[in-house]
């Protein structure tokens, strides 16, 4: 499965660097100082040692033959981000190539995903649910819908900090109403970034069920938080090869905490592609 994936991968790069105007930037920290104050950053992650189902997914997006997709990337600063699941020191000198001193930012919760950051390295947003990576077309719309919502929220924020008074409250008001967007300096709960992750890692599938179910328990968490915890946890029964039934079962809780979310609308297509496609094979 590596040695596939690193072939695909290699021929993703070729493809990518083919452009004269290629987005693709080699270290994220390059990619940050090119996008100054203004312009995103879109970073591809994916599991590039574990994940079978991100890599077929990606693998039809990236090689969408009409090439519309990539198109539109290469209009953007982007960096190839590998994740690794138990990585080697080569895999760990890898990631540090792509990110140096920079973790991840907090916010991503599914891999494959594109994920928008801006100049400082706030995370803005991310397409990572499973309806959203179903197709290039579905990809390339949550992208670019992302991408537009992006641009006028800078815009927006940028004229309100040249006014003041009732005129400079309006212009931030309407720029933190575009919800699909997060303002910059939003902190937001993340499992990554409280170790939840990392500590579900070193546990075993029943370890991690009591684990869950203990944090699930205590009552602060809002609903979308509750799927944000679901959603590590079945990432973590995945790369375990946990019994497609458990999966089934916490993807349909996830789902319906609150099916209208974002997370609950990932739950439901996690629930055909990882669950209803692996019991058809």
């Amino acid at each position: 499965m590596i040695r596939s994936f690193s072939l695909w991968f290699f021929s993703l790069l070729l493809f990518a660097g083919a452009s004269a105007h290629a987005g693709l930037t080699r270290s994220y920290s390059e990619a940050l100082k090119k996008a100054g104050d203004n312009k995103p950053v879109i970073l591809f992650c994916y599991g590039a040692n574990f994940d079978q189902v991100g890599k077929a997914t990606f693998d039809a997006i990236m090689r969408n033959k009409d090439r519309a997709f990539m198109r539109m990337l290469n209009k953007e600063i982007y960096v190839i981000v590998p994740i690794y699941q138990t990585p080697t020191e080569k895999e760990k000198a890898e990631f540090n190539r792509v990110m140096g001193k920079h973790g991840l930012p907090g916010g991503i919760w599914s891999y494959p995903c594109f994920a928008i950051v801006d100049g400082q390295g706030n995370f803005r947003g991310a397409v990572q649910s499973a309806t959203e990576m179903e197709n290039p077309q579905t990809v390339q719309e949550a992208l670019t819908k992302l991408l537009d919502d992006f641009y006028k929220q800078q815009k927006l924020l940028a004229q309100a900090s040249r006014t003041s008074g009732v005129n400079k409250e309006r212009l931030v008001r309407e720029a933190f109403s575009v919800t699909s967007i997060k303002p910059p300096g939003h902190e937001t709960f993340d499992p990554a970034n409280n170790g939840m992750v990392q500590k579900l890692q070193l546990m075993s599938i029943a370890e991690a069920n009591r684990y869950i179910r203990g944090t699930l328990a205590e009552k602060s968490y809002t609903p979308i938080e509750r799927q944000m915890i679901m959603a590590a946890y079945a990432g973590h029964l995945r790369r375990n090869n946990a019994p497609l039934e458990l999966l089934r079962a916490v993807y349909t809780e996830m789902r319906n905490i609150d099916p209208t979310s974002s997370y609950g609308a990932y739950a439901e297509g996690a629930l055909e592609i990882w669950v209803d496609a692996l019991e058809k094979k």
